[in-house]
């Protein structure tokens, strides 16, 4: 049962009757999660745009990019699902017996543009998709906890930094976070294709909620307050050290409001797996966070990065600007340490001592390549409309081509051509 201190904007059955499906009339994910009340984000250049081009039209998501060249986003991006809406269980909405929302078999690659940018636009610089990675055996399985993928890129990116995901320490109740994404601004889908972000977000549920005898949150997700939009799916809920512990699933229809997050630490295993192979591929060392951490003991203020590394009454927490060792009892706060009453935790005080250094950021250690595809493409502006009524809202977008549209798309996919084409011939050229 969901805990009594969840305080959505919504009740909790309104996540069974008041939020709405992302899909198309043709079954492809579809737009409806910039985030609302945010601002322009120039700070998180490693949240990435992500331009979905097929015959069904131009759409956006947003994505994390944690390796030089693999993009992590949600499911719902990378293919469509079954059924009218999203529903995490079997259930009768209306007297009408629905099926539990299933995955389906991933896109194409080649429908997939990724930038760095922070609007998506003609102008944007993007990168090519390789392969389209989503966890073994999930297709045909229910959506709910699931609605996580991996972009694996033609080349790596190396002109910004990385962003660490948060593998080894799970999401907690009152926890801050921000949200990044290239979404619209408010719930009729006006304002996507600009990376904006929102900070002072707050989680307020973690694992399993039932109502009325459905399903409306997975154990392998977490639900926060507010801040969302159409567009922003597969966009990270970043915490106060800028780790990625949160992949943006969907949220309130036609509404900027309780967001649901896939939590990434309960795919650590797969994560670090795929992040393994991708580096051996592409000659590169993988990213620290590859390996995982070891056990041991660790007194309070030690640094650690799982609750693994700390004696049983501590936990793993960020004490500053590090994480560090500390307990929740805030009456056994020792001397040099304060209570910080919105955790509750223990943290170091600031007036006695300087914070610990930050951990080291992973950077892009691979030679930049001919990596961009130059592509005059109007994809950050997608259809704001829902398609059901019935579940809840996934935050992509892939939005239908109408009149002068078609033009757009077809100079995005001209555009495309003409610089991959370029591309083989200057590779041709040098083999000569």
């Amino acid at each position: 049962m969901i805990s009594p201190v969840y305080r959505s904007a919504l009740p909790l059955f309104a996540l069974v009757s008041g939020l709405a499906a992302c899909a198309s009339d043709d079954g492809a994910a579809r737009a409806p999660q910039a985030i609302a009340g945010g601002v322009n984000d120039t700070t998180h250049t490693n949240v990435v745009g992500i331009a979905i081009v097929r015959s069904a039209g131009i759409g956006s998501c947003t994505g994390s990019l944690i390796a030089p060249d693999l993009v992590l986003t949600a499911r719902h991006c990378v293919s469509p699902v079954a059924g009218e809406g999203i529903l995490c269980s079997n259930a009768t909405l209306g007297g009408v017996a629905r099926a539990a929302t299933t995955t389906q078999d991933t896109y194409p690659a080649a429908s997939f543009y990724v930038t760095t940018e922070a609007t998506i636009s003609q102008l944007a610089r993007f990168t090519g998709v390789a392969e389209v990675i989503v966890p073994a055996d999930s297709t045909g399985e229910p959506f709910c906890g699931l609605d996580i993928a991996l972009l694996r890129l033609t080349t790596p990116i190396t002109n910004v930094g990385l962003v660490r995901p948060r593998l080894d320490v799970a999401p907690r109740m009152s926890e801050v976070f921000t949200a990044s994404g290239y979404g619209s601004t408010n719930g009729a889908g006006e304002g996507a294709g600009r990376r904006r972000m929102r900070d002072g977000l707050l989680v307020q549920h973690v694992g399993m909620a039932v109502t009325r005898g459905v399903t409306v949150i997975d154990e392998r997700e977490w639900l926060a307050d507010t801040g969302t939009c159409r567009g922003d799916s597969g966009g990270p809920a970043l915490d106060s050290l800028g780790e990625v512990f949160g992949v943006l699933s969907r949220g309130a229809s036609n509404a900027c409001e309780s967001p649901i997050y896939t939590r990434v630490d309960l795919y650590a295993d797969w994560l670090r797996a795929q992040a393994a192979q991708a580096a051996a591929a592409g000659g590169y060392a993988p990213p620290s966070w590859v390996a995982p951490p070891e056990p041991r003991p660790g007194a309070m203020g030690d640094a650690c990065s799982s609750d693994a590394q700390c004696d049983t009454d501590l936990v793993c927490l960020p004490t500053g600007t590090a994480r560090e060792c500390t307990t929740l009892d805030c009456e056994a706060c020792p001397e040099g340490w304060l209570c910080d009453l919105d955790s509750p935790r223990c943290v170091r005080d600031p007036a006695l001592a300087p914070p610990p250094p930050p951990p080291p950021a992973d950077a892009a250690t691979v030679e930049p390549a001919d990596a961009a595809v130059d592509a005059p493409a109007e994809a950050g502006a997608p259809d704001a409309r829902v398609a059901t009524a019935a579940a809840q809202e996934s935050g992509c977008g892939v939005a239908r081509t109408r009149g002068g549209e078609g033009r757009s798309r077809a100079l995005v996919m001209l555009a495309v051509m003409a610089s991959l084409s370029a591309r083989r011939g200057r590779r041709r050229a040098s083999r000569a």
